[in-house]
């Protein structure tokens, strides 16, 4: 005990003693969510499991196309801001530090780039082997 109360001590007066004793490793949960955007819960795909980490990084003016997603994914923006947009108009923007929750429940949108900088979004999805993380959606063409 008397040891137990001189480290304490010490720790007290040098800080740097109390530095050189911490654990190397520091866990922060950055986001932890149960619903998507929308509000809904997500359901994972059948089969046979897949995590997937993507670095995305979209150039200022930048966007990805018209899309949905059929497994649920969570986003993180590094840096920079992008825009959801979704077809019926309504927009949601993300910033630099934002987290957020997609899944197949989510309406298509686009993602673009509306700052003056590149930003880069962290995805990370729990997939299914063969299921894909983006669907394409194509838009109708207007015949005249």
């Amino acid at each position: 005990k008397i040891v137990i109360a001189i480290a304490f001590s010490l720790m007290l007066f040098l800080p740097s003693i109390a530095m050189a004793i911490e654990p190397p490793v520091d866990v922060q949960e950055i986001f932890t969510s149960t619903k998507t955007i929308e509000g809904d819960g997500f359901t994972y795909p059948r089969g046979i499991a897949e995590m997937r980490l993507y670095r995305v990084e979209v150039k200022a003016g930048g966007e990805i196309p018209l899309h949905s997603h059929p497994a649920p994914l969570t986003g993180h923006i590094q840096t920079g801001q992008l825009t959801l947009k979704k077809e019926s108009g309504k927009s949601q923007t993300f910033r630099e530090g934002d987290s957020f929750v997609l899944s197949a429940k989510t309406p298509p949108h686009t993602m673009g780039n509306t700052g003056n900088n590149s930003a880069v979004m962290w995805v990370s999805v729990a997939s299914a082997e063969g299921v894909p993380t983006l669907t394409s959606i194509e838009k109708p063409s207007v015949k005249g």
